[in-house]
Order: C-alpha cells, then sequence, then structure tokens
C-alpha cells in the first residue's frame, strides 16, 4: 500500500469512527437526559484507538460540557 492509500484509508476510517461516535454520543444524551442522569456538569468522555495486531493503544480523554 503505498502512502496515498494508506491516508484515504486512514480518512475513510477515522471519518466512520467520527459519524458512528457522535451518532451514539448524541443517543446517549437524549436517552440520559430524558431519563433525569444529567446533571449541570460536564461529562468526562474518553476515547481508545487500537492496533492488536501492533500492540498499539491510545487513549483520547477530554469532556462534554453542559
Amino acid at each position: 500500500m503505498d502512502r496515498e492509500q494508506r491516508d484515504g484509508a486512514i480518512r475513510r476510517f477515522l471519518k466512520q469512527v467520527g459519524i458512528q461516535s457522535h451518532q451514539e454520543l448524541e443517543q446517549l444524551l437524549i436517552d440520559a437526559e430524558a431519563e433525569g442522569k444529567l446533571g449541570a456538569e460536564p461529562l468526562q468522555v474518553e476515547m481508545t484507538l487500537s492496533v492488536p495486531q501492533l500492540e498499539f493503544e491510545h487513549k483520547i480523554q477530554g469532556k462534554i460540557g453542559r
């Protein structure tokens, strides 16, 4: 796989991750709000990227403010 193909594959994967993650988080927050589970404080979030064949794992942490 040349660099252009690899970069395209990475972009497609990250686009899929972004879209699916957004949809899941949005529905989670809608449901949690409807159930009265959300407070005024920001929510701690964490995303893990792993490549098992290369024994790689990277965590990204952040907050979703209210």
